[in-house]
């Protein structure tokens, strides 16, 4: 079963800690890192990864300090030029192309926005269990 606890949802920002029972991704990063690690409890090194729709500042306003902390960070090349993310936390993933993160098994697929390379995320267990994540989409 997929666990989701929404750490804020709103233009003020945007993260949410999902996992199942394995692997813990936190989706979004849109809110200032110290907050966010709050929110956590200050578990950060639970967390396998970060996926990021896209480059407004509540969705990554964290985005930077998230790899600082020593977490991946998986986003399309679009997003990551825009926020000028770099090095070797940042996992640049591109529409339809299928990757791992721990037990999740994770599909991006290209959405509209006022972005420059915005995602959506298809999210997959082991157990067959699924999350569609999409975000501020024209549709």
């Amino acid at each position: 079963m997929i666990d989701i606890q929404c750490l804020g949802s709103s233009s003020a920002g945007n993260a949410y800690r999902i996992t199942d029972g394995q692997t813990a991704l936190l989706l979004e990063a849109g809110f200032p890192y110290k907050a966010i690690q709050r929110a956590l409890q200050f578990h950060m090194s639970e967390i396998a990864g970060c996926l990021i729709t896209h480059e407004h500042g509540d969705h990554s306003r964290a985005a930077a300090d998230i790899m600082r902390a020593g977490i991946p960070v998986y986003t399309s090349r679009g997003t990551a030029e825009a926020l000028k993310l770099s090095g070797h936390r940042l996992r640049p993933v591109t529409a339809l192309e299928t990757f791992t993160v721990g037990s999740w098994t994770i599909l991006p697929f290209g959405v509209e926005h006022d972005a420059a390379e915005p995602l959506g995320f298809l999210l997959a267990d082991q157990d067959g269990d699924k999350l569609v994540f999409l975000t501020d989409s024209y549709y």
